[in-house]
């Protein structure tokens, strides 16, 4: 099983030269999931921390290609992560859209992929709640105000998920979440 050290997977992220804004949410997002695959990890749950570390990084590496209408989101970056010969970090990367919570197909399954998802449903270029989070999508992509309000329920789901599985309630796991969110890279301890 290979996956990238955060050091290689902050270079793989370098050398797509994305635009900082992208850069910046990946490394929001990144911060967010290590913390929540860490607090699960504490929880009893067998997570591998760096897998997520990593995913969460390099979960948007597709956004030119897909930008400019070639392949779908998630689903082209967990191929560019294949081709590199990171098979693991492939399915958090295809389900994070908020696409794939409407796709039976690419929906979150397993630890990795439902963590990735619910700290990209936090994270923009601040930190947001989920449903602040939708809401600003909605305004931003008219053109998707339905997907996005049928994958709401879906969205809220995993994040309940994820706090029951932690033994805290979803307010105090969206405390701690944002706590993460504001840490440098380096400083996630979520503990």
């Amino acid at each position: 099983m290979a996956i990238p050290n955060a050091e290689e997977a902050a270079r793989i992220l370098a050398a797509r030269r994305l635009p900082h804004g992208i850069v910046a949410h990946s490394e929001g997002v990144a911060r967010v999931a290590t913390v929540a695959a860490r607090r699960l990890e504490a929880a009893g749950i067998p997570i591998d921390v760096g897998l997520v570390e990593a995913a969460a990084l390099l979960h948007d590496i597709d956004k030119l290609e897909t930008r400019d209408g070639r392949g779908l989101h998630g689903v082209v970056g967990a191929g560019i992560l294949e081709s590199m010969g990171f098979a693991e970090l492939a399915p958090p990367v295809a389900s994070h859209p908020l696409s794939a919570l409407l796709d039976d197909q690419r929906f979150p399954r397993g630890w990795p992929s439902v963590v990735v998802s619910v700290a990209d449903k936090h994270v923009a270029q601040e930190f947001l709640t989920v449903d602040d989070r939708l809401d600003d999508m909605a305004r931003r992509y008219p053109q998707y105000r339905a997907e996005i309000a049928a994958a709401r329920r879906p969205a809220r789901a995993l994040e309940q998920e994820l706090a029951d599985v932690i033994g805290v309630s979803v307010a105090d796991l969206v405390e701690k979440l944002r706590v993460a969110w504001q840490a440098p890279l380096g400083e996630r301890t979520g503990r």
